[in-house]
């Protein structure tokens, strides 16, 4: 699924299952099967109980009643947090970064809901928290939270207030949950110290054996390749609204080599912490983040 193909719908919910159940089988013959729960044993049939889990086949081979037992895959906590800066609005009047970041980790908890697993969003804004919900994996969790987080996708600001300072973020993660990380991964030269901040963040986790996903989002043509054709264009800072003249040709070369450089050094840093790092594209199907999502979860089994 292209972002560019259903960006103009406004049903979220529908949206991210949509996404979920395409990603889904393409890896199953059955969208949920072998997901929620796999079969244990076989026990006897105690009179009265529910048929539910009766197994048809071996009443008709043996003539005699047995309940077939599953386990749960597994408890798995997923922590979602998406980017909500105004870096993440670009490009513009679609901000089509963050919605991107929204469909994904929308797709990621209709997964979780659907493993029965416990999930939880944070929205983080600069050095603040603007929104966190609770951790649970149920339908009406998942009902509400996208309904608070709906607004992004429709282009409203969101009606919240802060909740936390984002260094105290990492105390709500337990060990051993999984965190996945939505951003574009960019702070300007004012912002050492909310970049400093967010590494810190990511050792703590890594020290409490957390398995993290970080997934920066960009849009290569434009923010890679700079990819706008010979016309003089005016840049404008979505943060701190500098303006900048250029002629993007004449630089074209020299700035992806730098992105792309600053890129390698995130993947870099990423790998020497233990990190998972995925680069989306937002012009790519978004069923690649979550193949990065499945390999993670998977991985903690």
């Amino acid at each position: 699924m292209l972002l560019s193909e259903v960006i103009q719908y406004k049903n979220l919910p529908l949206i991210a299952q949509k996404a979920m159940e395409g990603f889904i089988t393409g890896l199953h013959n059955s969208p949920f099967h072998g997901f929620s729960v796999e079969f244990s044993e076989h026990r006897s049939y105690n009179v009265g109980e529910s048929v539910r889990n009766l197994d048809w086949k071996l009443l008709a081979k043996t003539d005699k009643k047995y309940i077939k037992q599953f386990n749960e895959e597994t408890n798995l906590k997923c922590h979602l947090w998406v980017d909500v800066s105004k870096s993440m609005h670009y490009p513009s009047p679609a901000h089509d970064k963050l919605k991107f970041a929204i469909l994904a980790s929308s797709s990621i908890a209709y997964i979780c809901t659907n493993q029965r697993d416990a999930f939880s969003f944070s929205l983080m804004a600069e050095s603040d928290i603007v929104w966190k919900s609770e951790m649970k994996s149920t339908q009406t969790h998942f009902r509400n939270c996208l309904a608070n987080i709906e607004p992004l996708w429709e282009n409203q600001p969101l009606f919240v207030e802060t909740k936390m300072a984002s260094t105290e973020l990492s105390a709500t993660v337990k060990r051993r949950n999984l965190v996945v990380i939505f951003s574009d991964l960019l702070w300007d030269e004012n912002q050492n110290e909310q970049e400093k901040t967010f590494w810190e963040t990511l050792s703590i986790l890594r020290f409490q054996k957390c398995e993290v996903l970080v997934i920066q989002i960009a849009h290569i043509p434009t923010e890679i390749n700079l990819d706008l054709g010979e016309a003089p264009v005016k840049f404008v800072d979505l943060e701190t609204n500098e303006v900048l003249k250029l002629q993007p040709h004449e630089i074209q070369q020299v700035y992806s080599d730098h992105q792309n450089e600053a890129r390698k050094e995130l993947e870099n840093k990423c790998l020497q912490m233990g990190i998972s790092y995925f680069f989306a594209d937002i012009s790519e199907p978004i069923q690649e983040v979550l193949l990065e999502f499945y390999v993670k979860r998977s991985k903690i089994l």
